[in-house]
Parts: structure tokens; sequence; C-alpha cells
């Protein structure tokens, strides 16, 4: 018997979060289906989208009324951006997990009932499942915070020490 991927949305902080730590093609290889939506794949540069795509992200269009949703979204939610709107869309849309570490965007998804988990999830996973050693993902997570990315200073404390003694 196949065993079916989980489908997670991810937003554009956790893809440069993973870029970031050099673990951006290790994601893809965990039971999960990343998905983004397509507006938001084109935005981005560092890293590219098409990489990302290459690397197994699957892109996905909004229609013309969920894209009206996500406007209605955007002027009830002034703090989040369009793109990141976008994205909670999809999750809530598809009933399933949106990956976002963006404060604003992680409050919005809570009022909207849309489960919400983050980078240090992924690189959870990615240990547990053995896709990654332990001291690759406290490596990844030091580069992350030394090139400035946002994280839960107490959490990577916590992973750091636990990634390194193992």
């Amino acid at each position: 018997m196949t065993v079916s991927p989980q489908i997670c949305v991810v937003d554009t902080n956790v893809l440069i979060d993973l870029y970031t730590g050099g673990v951006s093609r290790a994601v893809f290889q965990l039971p999960i289906l990343l998905l983004a939506p397509d507006v938001l794949i084109a935005e981005l540069q560092g890293p590219d989208g098409k990489f990302l795509l290459s690397c197994g992200l699957s892109g996905c269009e909004l229609s013309s009324d969920e894209v009206q949703d996500v406007f209605r979204l955007a002027t009830q939610y002034r703090r989040v951006s369009v793109n990141d709107l976008f994205a909670l869309e999809l999750a809530r849309i598809l009933g399933t997990v949106l990956l976002s570490g963006d404060k604003h965007l992680r409050r919005v998804a809570d009022q909207e009932r849309v489960l919400v988990r983050d980078t240090l999830w992924l690189l959870d996973e990615m240990v547990r499942l053995t896709v990654i050693p332990s001291r690759l993902a406290a490596r990844a997570l030091e580069h992350m915070l030394n090139r400035g990315r946002q994280l839960p200073s107490k959490e990577c404390a916590r992973r750091l020490r636990q990634w390194r003694s193992w």
C-alpha cells in the first residue's frame, strides 16, 4: 500500500529560510507535497521560483472567485502582504497546513482557523524522518540565524542544544 504525502502550503519566508540554511533540496525528500500559489513563486528571487519548482515545489493557481476572497482578506488584514494571503487562502481552500513564520500571517491564520507550522517544524521532520542528520539541521539553523532570519530564539536554542548532542 502506498502512503499519500501530506499536503502543505508554504509561504515565502519559509522558502527563504530553507534556502538560507542550505536545505532547499532536502525538504522535498519529506513525504510532504509542498504547494505555493503561482503569484508567490513568480515573486521569488532568492531562491528563484524556477529553482524551487525544479526541486519539487508545486505551483497552484487560484480561481477568480478565490482571488476575490484574497482581496477581501486584504482589506480586513492590512498587516499581511497580499501574496501571503494567497498562501493562506490556498491552505484554507484545501483544508491543509500553512507553513509560515510570519507572525502577522500566523495570527490571521489562527483567526481563519487554518493550522500553521513553521520552518522549525520542517527541520524537525527532516531530522525525525532521517532526511538529514541532526548535525546538518543544527548547521542549517545556525546559517539561518547568522544571516538574520527571524526565528523564535528559545525554540532555536533548544533545538541547537538537542541536535548538537546527538
